[in-house]
């Protein structure tokens, strides 16, 4: 039986669960309406560079394994590992983030306790046993929750505009954008808000792993490239403009801003009854970006597993689904190891920043790679049929030139800290240190792979 391909459509919605994140609005609406310039930046000096970097990469390389295989191939296979292992290492912390971000959604639906860690742990721990079962079936039925998140994530955006217009022509809207701030001003506020945007805008390279599950080929991930990218501003744009009509910026916060705001938004219009059907739609989007991350990522250990820098399991598929189940497996494991370890001993809030801050900064790691990567490409000879921008190599060297520099200066606003913080240094030197022994057991690994293959089979 031969795994079913995805269609256009299927990859659009799968692309725009990939590539968008809604719940990064409240953190940019907090800032006010001077995070809307830096949406706009970020759109052309990260997404840019990074979907005509997509595209040509994906054009140019066969083999499976996206950002991964690309790195191996250009700069080398120990490049390309650790490339690959900070990609798929930074989902952790992402994924266990959103799972305590749907248990705070779930709770605020049903009036539970924000405080309850014993509740986020259940629901943390339900939703990833799902997620994982679905995955296990392969992308003919994983695909529908990103596909239904995808329609949910767009009916919640309408409401919060609709919201926003009605307030605004009412004269009730919480924000003066005439007299407000718009250039943003350097400190801890502006600075983890561009390391979020640039966040925000990652992910449409995952489009890359599915090369050879896509109906069509390079046709398609082209058409899907350049619809997330203008779906994306326009969610990030338009929702924060709503979300600071509806609120302002002082009353919103990272892990409770969007529900908030769509509550309150509702019931200054006379719709509150509807705040807990609109909650669970958002829900709903950010199940369908879990589960579409999740089932992208699982693909990294399939691919280092091939490579044998991972026991040779790991490079197995189920033959009727198509899936790669030891290395879904592994992942689910991990991440709830991280669930828990991420509780242990701190509050709800403490973990879920944490988690924030280690997958922000781990998750825009692989893009130095990826640039990097870019950059040589660009020096060579063009490869027939494969993709090219406008003007072609020297268009491709300067997209990843400012590629490379805004994910470098999204890489130090990560390390930041906030002004509010009582230790300061120690609040980085922890990110920074978890980091370093990521880093460690990635080359520890690839140690014990390349011994594993220089000995005779």
């Amino acid at each position: 039986m031969t795994p079913q391909k995805l269609r256009f459509v299927d990859t659009a919605l799968y692309g725009l669960a990939l590539g968008t994140g809604m719940r990064w609005i409240a953190v940019a609406a907090a800032v006010g309406p001077s995070s809307l310039p830096l949406w706009l930046l970020a759109f052309l000096v990260f997404y840019a560079p990074l979907a005509a970097a997509t595209a040509e990469l994906t054009s140019r390389f066969d083999g499976e394994g996206g950002i991964y295989v690309w790195s191996r191939d250009t700069l080398g296979p120990l490049a390309g590992f650790l490339c690959g292992w900070f990609y798929w290492i930074a989902q952790l912390p992402y994924f266990a983030g959103i799972l305590y971000f749907l248990g705070g959604l779930f709770l605020a639906a049903i009036g539970g306790d924000p405080k309850d860690t014993l509740a986020y742990l259940a629901i943390s721990v339900a939703i990833l046993g799902a997620v994982t079962a679905t995955q296990l079936l392969g992308l003919r039925y994983g695909k529908w929750l990103p596909n239904f998140g995808t329609a949910g994530g767009w009916t919640v955006l309408l409401v919060i505009v609709g919201v926003g217009v009605l307030l605004a022509l009412r004269g009730q809207g919480a924000t003066d954008f005439l007299s407000a701030r718009w250039m943003p001003h350097w400190g801890f506020d502006t600075a983890i808000l561009w390391g979020t945007v640039v966040f925000a805008y990652c992910g449409i390279e995952a489009v890359g792993f599915l090369r050879n599950e896509v109906e069509g080929g390079m046709r398609t991930i082209l058409c899907v490239l350049a619809l997330v990218g203008v779906g994306s501003l326009v969610i990030y744009f338009a929702g924060t403009v709503a979300f600071l009509v509806i609120l302002p910026k002082d009353a919103l916060s990272r892990l409770a801003g969007f529900p908030d705001a769509l509550r309150l938004g509702l019931a200054h219009v006379g719709a509150s009854g509807l705040a807990p059907l609109v909650i669970g739609l958002f829900a709903l989007s950010m199940l369908g970006q879990f589960t579409g991350w999740f089932g992208v990522a699982a693909r990294l250990p399939f691919a280092a597993g091939i490579d044998a820098f991972l026991p040779p399991l790991f490079a197995r598929r189920d033959a009727k689904t198509g899936a790669p189940v030891p290395a879904i497996l592994l992942q689910a494991s991990l991440t709830l190891a991280m669930i828990l370890l991420g509780q242990a001993g701190a509050s709800v809030a403490a973990a879920y920043d944490f988690m924030v801050a280690m997958g922000v900064l781990t998750a825009v790691v692989p893009y130095i790679f990826m640039f990097a990567v870019y950059l040589k490409v660009s020096r060579l000879a063009p490869v027939p049929g494969a993709w090219a921008p406008p003007g072609g190599g020297r268009t491709s060297f300067a997209l990843g030139a400012v590629g490379l520099a805004s994910t470098l200066v999204a890489i130090a606003c990560t390390l930041v800290p906030n002004a509010g913080e009582s230790h300061p240094l120690a609040a980085v030197l922890k990110i920074v240190f978890s980091a370093l022994a990521m880093t460690a057991v990635g080359l520890l690994l690839y140690w014990l792979g390349s011994r594993r293959r220089a000995v005779p089979a």
